[in-house]
């Protein structure tokens, strides 16, 4: 699998919430960054990251409008989405939707680097307001 395959593969794991699978994905130097530009490391944190996001936000999906991609990374651009959950409870006015962009590299079908561009302001504001 390419660079291009592995790393839109690894978007479908995240959407379908695939928290095996996105582990599955990963090197083992994997790194994520996130839009604050924190680094992290370690598939044991990224499966307690994964699990604690999807139930935050358990329709959070990555709606893609454009890929950008050459040998050394690929470039994702578009959307991220969910609602912010409190007690289990779904309420529509508490979903947001942020443009977004994605660095990806892979190797030989893991991902190496997972990095997220965005403006989290909305979604801080959301979870101030349902405290």
């Amino acid at each position: 699998m390419g660079m291009k395959e592995t790393v839109l593969e690894f978007v479908d794991r995240i959407n379908a919430h695939d928290v095996d699978g996105i582990l599955d994905m990963m090197a083992e130097d994997y790194r994520f960054i996130n839009s604050a530009g924190d680094t992290f490391r370690g598939k044991g944190f990224m499966r307690a990251t994964w699990r604690a996001h999807f139930a935050q936000y358990p329709d959070f999906q990555i709606k893609v409008q454009r890929i950008l991609a050459d040998d050394e990374a690929v470039g994702i651009f578009g959307w991220a989405q969910g609602t912010y959950t409190r007690d289990g409870q779904i309420l529509e006015e508490n979903h947001w939707e942020v443009p977004a962009a994605f660095l990806g590299i892979a190797q030989d079908g893991k991902m190496l680097h997972w990095q997220v561009f965005s403006d989290t302001t909305m979604i801080f504001d959301l979870i101030k307001a349902n405290e």
